[in-house]
């Protein structure tokens, strides 16, 4: 019989870690008493320390109960995350995503340690999952010492696929029924299916999984509208591509344009074949307006990166010089960092309340 452990620390961070900490040394400038200025170590302030995240090791009681948050700490301190780190504007938001990134995992990990059930774990992982493809979005143009984006890639399939589980267990348990009327009926759901749709853009198993949900989620206008975009991926019509993806909410662009430097290598390739010459060039303005180039500038760095001729801010294809070691485009954000800012409180908080 499996033990049920339920976690007892009504703190953002245990007592002990803060101490331990606090002496060490080891306080993220998000976490530092502000009212105790001057003193040798930086005091650490209850009310804004919290748990880091911890690799299981030798020694290491990972199921102490008076180390680990109840759901209801883990749901408040993902709220505090987002509204009183996450909307911060006098420090790089680099440094914001790296403390929400890690106390995000610890969230996951206390989650997991106590099997939180399901209804709890969903509301949990969906504004992780949330805040992932945010990041994804606004530090794609980051170097990769400063934002790797492969591992938050990894984290984002990780939590989405996890929650996707979670969703199919609560349609098949024998639940209250008036906590399943309350999924049925919650958006969130059918935006976190569309997502799963867009991040494995013209995959069949993740079409086949769409074309299987439930009548309600498959009507949601989220969920058919990423259908469509993925199946014209699949087809390799990189035009419809481009052209759904603008009609999408700006959470689903965000997701949407994780893929946007494989679309682009994509079409690059079909139209060195499709535009073939040794003396016509295809007009840059039109392939900035139909592969969602924001400068065209990015066109030619993309042109040189695959062995493509750029003169005159014209392209000129030729199938035998297309470069097909190279595997991705250049990434390149989709909004404008001060309006993806301003995106905040909607795509992260929104749902939350």
């Amino acid at each position: 019989m499996t033990e049920f452990i339920q976690g007892t620390c009504l703190l953002m961070c245990p007592d002990k870690e803060r101490f331990i900490r606090e002496k060490e040394g080891l306080l993220h400038k998000f976490e530092i008493d502000e009212t105790a200025k001057g003193t040798k170590l930086p005091k650490a302030d209850p009310k804004k320390t919290i748990k880091c995240f911890s690799r299981p090791a030798a020694g290491l009681i990972m199921t102490d109960m008076k180390q680990l948050r109840p759901a209801p700490v883990l749901l408040s301190t993902i709220k505090y995350l987002f509204t009183k780190i996450a909307t911060r504007t006098d420090v790089d938001w680099i440094i914001i995503y790296d403390f929400i990134f890690d106390r995000l995992r610890s969230i996951r990990q206390d989650a997991a340690i106590q099997r939180i059930d399901v209804s709890m774990n969903i509301r949990l992982l969906e504004p992780i999952v949330r805040f992932l493809v945010y990041s994804a979005q606004r530090l794609c143009e980051r170097s990769i010492s400063e934002f790797n984006a492969k591992i938050n890639d990894q984290h984002l399939i990780e939590c989405i696929t996890r929650l996707l589980i979670l969703y199919d267990e609560s349609e098949n348990s024998s639940v209250i029924e008036k906590d399943m009327k309350k999924l049925t009926l919650n958006n969130d759901r059918q935006q976190m299916e569309a997502l799963y749709i867009l991040l494995h853009m013209g995959n069949t198993e993740s079409l086949m999984r769409a074309l299987q949900l439930p009548l309600y989620l498959r009507k949601s206008p989220d969920v058919q509208l990423s259908i469509k975009i993925s199946f014209a991926w699949y087809l390799k019509n990189y035009v419809r591509v481009c052209h759904l993806i603008q009609q999408l909410s700006p959470l689903l662009i965000c997701a949407a344009m994780i893929s946007i430097q494989k679309l682009r290598r994509m079409a690059l390739k079909i139209m060195s074949s499709g535009y073939n010459s040794k003396i016509f060039t295809f007009p840059g303005l039109k392939l900035q307006q139909i592969l969602l180039y924001k400068e065209i500038d990015k066109i030619r760095i993309d042109c040189e990166l695959f062995g493509l001729v750029f003169t005159n801010q014209n392209i000129l294809f030729q199938k035998a010089n297309f470069k097909d070691e190279i595997k991705l485009a250049h990434p390149e954000m989709y909004y404008a960092h001060h309006y993806l800012h301003s995106l905040l409180p909607q795509i992260l908080l929104e749902s939350m309340y």
